[in-house]
């Protein structure tokens, strides 16, 4: 495998059948769209076959792909939307009317018997997915806000107003902890 050639010069190779390109791919991006995946899902399975399904929509729809958007936001779109639909058949059916951050509520007292990353590590899993997913694509995967926007299938200032949120609904739930741990 080419470890040099650019994703689109693998996708045009994928176009032209070349499996090794597509395994090219999958080396290239696995680990990061299965992090990305598990932080979702939470739960190795889940993510696993969510990035399984995503290289199966990379090689069946690499003719779909035009030049003028980034391969690797293509790439990522894909897995979240493997990864939301996930969700959405794990969801119970809720009224969706609320407008907390989180999926569910968390005991305060758990908190204080982790470490600083676990606990961050958990707050973020509790968030709810379209808060979750805005945190780790800006925050894990380093993408700018108009990338995530492609991403998400969303504006702009709906991803600011969302990470704006979730960075919130984080400060707020892990006041409590930092304040005890000051306090020791």
């Amino acid at each position: 495998m080419n470890h040099s050639q650019t994703d689109e010069q693998l996708l045009e190779r994928i176009r032209e059948g070349d499996r090794d390109a597509l395994a090219a791919l999958y080396m290239r991006y696995r680990k990061r769209l299965y992090v990305f995946c598990l932080r979702m899902l939470k739960t190795e399975a889940k993510a696993e076959d969510a990035v399984h399904d995503t290289f199966l929509k990379i090689c069946n729809c690499a003719h779909a792909v035009e030049n003028s958007e980034s391969f690797q936001s293509w790439v990522f779109r894909i897995a979240r939307n493997e990864a939301l639909m996930a969700i959405r058949k794990k969801r119970e059916q809720t009224d969706g009317a609320s407008d907390d951050a989180w999926d569910d509520e968390t005991p305060l007292s758990l908190l204080t018997k982790k470490n600083t990353s676990e606990i961050l590590r958990e707050m973020i899993d509790d968030l709810k997915a379209e808060y979750r997913e805005v945190l780790l694509l800006r925050e894990y995967e380093q993408f700018s806000y108009e990338q995530i926007a492609g991403i998400t299938s969303s504006t702009e200032s709906s991803v600011k107003s969302r990470l704006h949120k979730a960075r919130l609904a984080l400060a707020k739930r892990a006041a409590p902890f930092f304040r005890e741990r000051r306090e020791v």
